[in-house]
């Protein structure tokens, strides 16, 4: 009888191959951790604290990424930011955030079944996600440090540099996960 809680990723049943030609290659980044922080980043309390357990203070300039530890810190609002860790790692940390901001107006939740990763690299990879992305993702506009909340393909997502910068990362709800990498599948044919 099969484990009624295995993990699985959105994308299980989405054979992803090779990139052909000049496609860009296409591939989920599974079982990431994705934490929601709010709170107020003028506040000493939880700049003290997210201090403490991120090593950074989460960023307060609109639309920026930075990492610190192995987590990304996407700014999302001027209260809100999203933390992506390796895999298995949000419970600790919710934990730590959690202690350290005990008393401080704030809060950590575990979005982690709720979102996937994409990854599209490769020299054509802004020019795929440009065929229905009215985001100017040329590199004069679009630079390394930057996030934006944005669409493709009439989904919502967060999008970044991959921290290589040979492409992007793209998050996605969980639900539109297979919508969309379909979708980069049948756009990405126009490259091969």
């Amino acid at each position: 009888m099969s484990d009624l809680f295995e993990r699985e990723s959105p994308l299980v049943e989405i054979k992803l191959g090779e990139a052909k030609g000049n496609a860009p290659a296409i591939e989920e980044k599974p079982f990431l951790g994705y934490l929601n922080l709010r709170g107020k980043s003028g506040h000493t309390g939880f700049q003290a604290a997210t201090l403490k357990v991120l090593g950074v203070e989460p960023p307060t300039e609109a639309n920026t990424v930075i990492e610190s530890n192995d987590i990304r810190i996407y700014w999302l609002g001027p209260d809100e930011w999203l933390l992506v860790t390796a895999a298995g790692q949000q419970q600790a940390i919710k934990a730590e955030l959690m202690s350290a901001l005990d008393g401080v107006f704030s809060s950590v939740v575990d979005n982690s079944s709720g979102l996937a990763m994409i990854h599209v690299s490769g020299a054509n990879a802004a020019a795929l996600i440009a065929t229905d992305c009215p985001l100017d993702l040329h590199p004069r506009e679009f630079k390394p440090g930057q996030c934006a909340q944005t669409r493709l393909a009439k989904a919502g997502m967060t999008i970044s540099l991959l921290p290589d910068e040979t492409g992007f990362e793209i998050i996605i709800r969980r639900s539109f996960a297979d919508y969309l990498l379909l979708w980069l599948q049948d756009a990405a044919i126009a490259f091969e």
